[in-house]
C-alpha cells in the first residue's frame, strides 16, 4: 500500500539525518481507520537548535519516496508541507517542537528514543455547547439570507447558502451522537450518526438542485428542529428560538 511505503521511506530518510527527536502519525492511520484513499499526517519533533536545518530539508525527505507534482507551505497548527506525489498520494509533513505538540486525536509513534511522547494525552475533538448554540443562531441568520436569495431567483447563491447550513447541521448531529469527534463535522459522518439520520441527510442533499433547493432547505429546517429538541434542556433554554421560529415561518411560505 503506497501510504505505508511512503511512511517508511520518508521516516527512514528523516531518521538518517539525525535531526528528529521523535516521529508520529495522526489522522485516520493513527486511528486505524485508513483505507486506500487516506492521506498521511506525519509529525516530526525537532529541537530548537535543529529546526532551521530540518525545515530546509523537508522537500528532500519527501522526494526520497517519489517525485512531487505539487507542494506548498502552510502553518495552521505548525509549519507544514502539503505535498502530493506523482502517484496522487497526499502527504502532510508537520514540524513541531517538544513543547508545542498538538494534543488532539490518537497518535501512532514511529520513533521516540527519549520518551518525549510518554506524556502525550489525547484530547477529544469536541466542541462546546456555546459553539453549538452559536451555530444554531447562524443557521437562523443564514435562513434570512436564503429567503432573499431565493426570492430574487438567485438560485446559485441559494444553493451555496444551503451547503453552509448543511455543514452547521453536521456539527450539531456530531455533538449529539459523536460528541468526542464533533469538530470533524461532515468527515466520515456516515459512521458517526444513526442510520435513520444519515438517510434523511442524504435525501435532503439529493434535492440540492436549482429547481428543488427550496424543498431541500425546508427539509433541512425540519431536521434542525428535530435535532434542537435532542439537545439538553439547559442548552435549549439558551437558544434564540424566537429568531429560529420567525425564519422557519418565513421559509415555510416561500413558493
Amino acid at each position: 500500500m503506497k501510504r505505508h511505503n511512503a511512511i517508511k521511506v520518508v521516516s527512514d530518510e528523516i531518521l538518517k539525518s539525525g535531526l528528529a527527536e521523535a516521529l508520529f502519525l495522526k489522522g485516520s492511520i493513527a486511528r486505524s481507520e485508513d483505507d486506500d484513499y487516506s492521506d498521511v499526517d506525519m509529525y516530526v519533533v525537532v529541537s530548537p537548535g535543529n529546526l532551521d536545518a530540518f525545515l530546509r530539508k523537508r522537500i528532500q525527505y519527501l522526494e526520497r519516496y517519489k517525485p512531487l507534482v505539487f507542494w506548498c507551505e502552510e502553518n495552521f497548527v505548525a509549519p507544514q508541507i502539503v505535498a502530493v506525489f506523482d502517484d496522487a498520494l497526499h502527504f502532510d509533513l508537520y514540524t513541531v517542537k517538544s513543547d508545542s505538540i498538538p494534543q488532539t486525536d490518537d497518535i501512532k509513534i514511529l520513533y521516540d528514543k527519549n520518551g518525549i511522547l510518554d506524556s502525550y494525552k489525547k484530547s477529544p475533538l469536541n466542541v462546546s455547547s456555546d459553539y453549538i448554540i452559536k451555530e444554531i443562531s447562524e443557521f437562523s441568520f443564514t435562513l434570512l439570507e436564503f429567503e432573499a436569495a431565493y426570492a430574487r431567483k438567485d438560485y446559485i447563491w441559494a444553493i451555496a447558502l444551503f451547503h453552509f447550513q448543511l455543514k452547521r447541521i453536521s456539527f450539531i448531529m456530531r455533538f449529539i451522537f459523536d460528541t468526542d469527534n464533533a469538530r470533524l463535522g461532515l468527515k466520515r459522518i456516515r459512521k458517526a450518526i444513526p442510520n435513520e439520520f444519515y438517510k434523511e441527510y442524504v435525501t435532503i442533499l439529493e434535492n440540492a438542485t436549482p429547481s428543488n433547493i427550496l424543498i431541500a432547505m425546508k427539509s433541512l429546517i425540519l431536521l434542525a428542529d428535530k435535532l434542537v429538541f435532542q439537545l439538553p434542556n439547559e442548552m435549549q433554554s439558551k437558544i434564540n428560538k424566537e429568531f429560529f421560529e420567525l425564519m422557519k415561518g418565513k421559509i415555510a411560505i416561500l413558493e
